[in-house]
């Protein structure tokens, strides 16, 4: 289920200590995270709140049929053709063979592909979703790529410092209950040097469809939302526009 590696790095999301497995869940001094499905379960804190919570339940209902939103409504409302992006997306990260790979929100799937084809077999492919919904999907999706699933909040990673060699992050920044926490705590889990990634919806400045615009901020305000501050504890900072100009992903390393 899990490989030894991963077991070794989990902790408590509220104490950071380490955790057991007891042969059937995990268990730290303070409680019991329940194996479901394959899935560990180890959310904190366990009432959510927020906006993040009230969009987790709608990824819970509609996760199956969340990969014909993005291919359909991406193409029509916004234009972009999204499964060609995806492979030049995942390039942004500059990934060698055999590195240990967190991606957190990873919604259904659709780069969990390409994030195993650059750590090739020996590389580690973990997986951290607030939605068991969309773990279910990543589940059906990508069963051979050996992607190691756990449902989490990604303001509170259950996991040990310095742990990964990149973490990425996708569409979903927006979303977070404390954008800046979450990416505290991105850069936290990652080794010095390591890659730091994460990114969403905004308009860039080249973006010219003003029509087009208009219509997409009625449906999605969060393209107006102002983007999180660039920690002092990252370096070499690029900002890399995507999705034809109405996303954009930075990709930086740990101090």
């Amino acid at each position: 289920m899990y490989t030894d590696w991963l077991i070794d790095i989990l902790r408590s999301p509220e104490t950071l200590k380490p955790i057991k497995y007891n042969g059937t869940n995990f268990e730290s001094e303070e409680k019991e995270y329940e194996v479901i499905d394959n899935i560990l379960s180890i959310v904190y804190p366990e009432d959510i709140g927020g906006t993040e919570e009230k969009f987790n339940k709608l990824c819970n209902l509609f996760a199956p049929l969340y990969d014909i939103n993005e291919r359909v409504m991406g193409r029509i409302l916004a234009g972009v053709n999204m499964i060609k992006w995806r492979r030049k997306i995942v390039s942004f990260l500059e990934l060698k063979s055999g590195m240990k790979i967190l991606e957190v929100s990873p919604g259904h799937g659709i780069f969990q592909k390409f994030l195993r084809d650059d750590v090739g077999e020996k590389g580690e492919l973990v997986a951290l979703d607030l939605s068991m919904g969309m773990l279910r999907q990543c589940q059906k999706r990508n069963e051979a790529l050996k992607v190691q699933f756990i449902q989490g909040n990604a303001q509170f990673l259950p996991f040990d410092d310095n742990s990964f060699d990149a973490v990425y992050h996708f569409r979903g920044v927006n979303l977070f209950n404390d954008p800046q926490k979450a990416i505290n705590e991105f850069i936290r889990v990652v080794k010095k040097d390591g890659i730091v990634s994460w990114g969403d919806e905004g308009f860039s400045e080249s973006y010219k469809k003003k029509l087009r615009m208009k219509i997409l901020l009625k449906l999605n305000p969060d393209f107006s939302k102002p983007h999180p501050l660039i920690p002092d504890t990252i370096y070499d900072v690029k900002e890399n526009l995507v999705y034809d100009g109405l996303s954009y992903l930075i990709v930086a390393k740990k101090r």
